[in-house]
């Protein structure tokens, strides 16, 4: 059965991708957004997208998913429009593949926007995605489906997350009864063995407007990091005025999000000195900070202080963009509610702007990366998430590729977050939102073991790869989930790329 536009709940953002001609290596850009129709069948309903990339009217029919067990069952079909040229082709087994993984959509994710988790495809022992491992072409009257098993999602309806197709929700889950089994198996999609199914929380993280604290919120707690430089003089462990403030606005904060209980205050140093002298300093630090953030908080809270030295570094390396990361004071507490927004800042004023700025739904010339312009399709309020839609149009010359459009590697380094060299260069890693204090940062998660390539442990919850070759007058369109900073408009802010201003929030 399928459900489209009138008998969805919510509106479902899917943006599709194809290519024309009969190429096995299809160009993965995307489309203007979708449009959506009604059926009224009993029982549980496929939904169904349908978009055009182009002149190529496509569309893409999500099953309901299946869950047997701990496992679930992802079936997708892609279809061609009735008004495609003879000839055209849609790939989805190359345009929803990851970076480095092999052909298939291994890329696709599902997300839980009930638990706010996001599972994988499962993978076998040598880290293989159990996914349809095929080029899945539709042309013109011949679908192609693609199918995958993850860990099952906990709730009734489940979010799928595709690389440049977009966030299509509302999907039903099934529930096999007994005696039932998936229609698919491990062994269908060509995988042995046991397989592992992996799935994270979604994380947020923020970052001050003054760069004088970052806040990082799991569904477990919240780590507040402080930054060293801005509390401490050099081999200091008296804090300055500013960073009494910076302090008391943490305690402000701690006292309204954090749950009674233990608040646990840790210093760090960077590697320079000895090991000895730096555990020293990091004691005397935490110490400090505990000494004014304690009478503030009140005897509900039980406030401790711990140095750790150089033992635990924030980002590997010696350069002093790392060793400044890594000299930081963190407070850590259990918030009242799972996941909730922090917001640490001493009233430092919205940042100006660093590259070109247009307002609503307006594009916006990128800086640093010449020949392309982004506009905010939507934003949409989602429960306690907003969920973007950024439409990315070369307007200059030539086919390259529009790498580094939200961000460059070193801006994403710089903020400690743990993600893939190839996210921070061609990913939405950086495309932020203002709030009253801080910049809130695409929703991350901690990635399973088997897909960590050394310290990038982090993924985030947007397009991580947007270098589809475009030519002029092509569009491709980037999603990313953000924690809901609150408000009915939303700026949207990439440094030294552009900022959107005055971008309304919609509800579902």
């Amino acid at each position: 059965m399928r459900r489209t536009a009138a008998g969805l709940a919510a509106t479902v953002l899917v943006l599709l991708t194809a290519c024309t001609g009969g190429s096995p290596d299809p160009d993965p850009t995307a489309s203007t957004g979708p449009t959506q129709q009604a059926t009224a069948d009993a029982g549980p309903e496929a939904v169904l997208a349908e978009a055009t990339y182009l002149s190529l009217p496509v569309e893409v029919e999500v099953a309901p998913v299946q869950v047997k067990d701990d496992v679930a069952l992802l079936q997708v079909e892609y279809r061609l429009g009735a008004d495609a040229p003879a000839g055209s082709t849609f790939s989805a087994g190359q345009v929803l593949k990851t970076t480095t993984g092999p052909v298939g959509p291994n890329g696709v994710r599902l997300v839980d926007l009930g638990t706010g988790e996001v599972f994988l495809p499962g993978t076998d022992a040598a880290g293989q995605p159990a996914v349809t491992r095929d080029y899945v072409q539709a042309t013109p009257g011949t679908p192609a489906t693609s199918e995958g098993l993850y860990r099952a999602p906990a709730g009734e309806t489940v979010a799928v997350l595709f690389p440049y197709l977009g966030l299509v929700r509302e999907v039903p889950v099934v529930r096999l009864d007994a005696g039932e089994d998936l229609p698919v198996t491990a062994q269908d999609l060509g995988r042995e063995g046991e397989l592992t199914y992996a799935g994270a929380p979604m994380d947020a993280f923020t970052v001050a407007f003054d760069d004088s604290s970052s806040t990082r919120v799991t569904q477990e707690e919240v780590t507040v990091s402080l930054a060293s430089d801005v509390l401490f003089g050099v081999d200091q462990a008296d804090l300055t005025p500013q960073a009494q403030a910076v302090v008391d606005s943490a305690a402000t904060e701690i006292a309204s999000k954090a749950a009674e209980g233990s608040v646990q205050v840790v210093g760090h140093t960077d590697d320079v000195a000895s090991p000895e002298y730096n555990q020293d300093l990091s004691v005397r630090r935490a110490q400090a900070v505990v000494d004014r953030l304690a009478p503030v908080l009140g005897a509900a809270y039980a406030v401790t202080a711990e140095g750790r030295g150089e033992s635990e570094p924030a980002v590997p390396g010696t350069t002093p963009e790392a060793r400044a990361a890594n000299r930081r004071v963190e407070i850590r507490f259990t918030a009242v509610t799972p996941g909730t927004s922090v917001e640490i800042g001493t009233g430092a004023a919205l940042p100006e702007p660093t590259g070109p700025v247009a307002a609503g739904s307006s594009a916006v010339e990128v800086a640093g990366v010449t020949g392309f312009a982004v506009r905010a399709t939507q934003v949409e309020r989602v429960g306690p998430f907003l969920v973007g839609s950024l439409e990315v149009e070369r307007t200059g010359t030539g086919t390259g590729q529009p790498t580094g459009l939200f961000g460059d590697f070193v801006q994403g380094r710089a903020t400690a977050r743990g993600l893939s060299a190839f996210s921070m260069g061609g990913g939405a890693h950086n495309a932020t939102l203002l709030g009253t204090a801080s910049r809130y940062y695409p929703l991350d998660y901690v990635r399973p073991p088997s897909a960590v390539p050394g310290p990038d442990v982090r993924a985030v919850v947007a397009d991580e790869w947007i270098v589809a070759p475009m030519a002029p007058g092509d569009t491709v369109t980037a999603t990313v989930l953000w924690p809901d900073p609150g408000g009915d408009t939303v700026t949207l802010d990439v440094p030294e790329r552009f900022r959107l201003t005055d971008v309304p929030v919609t509800s579902p």
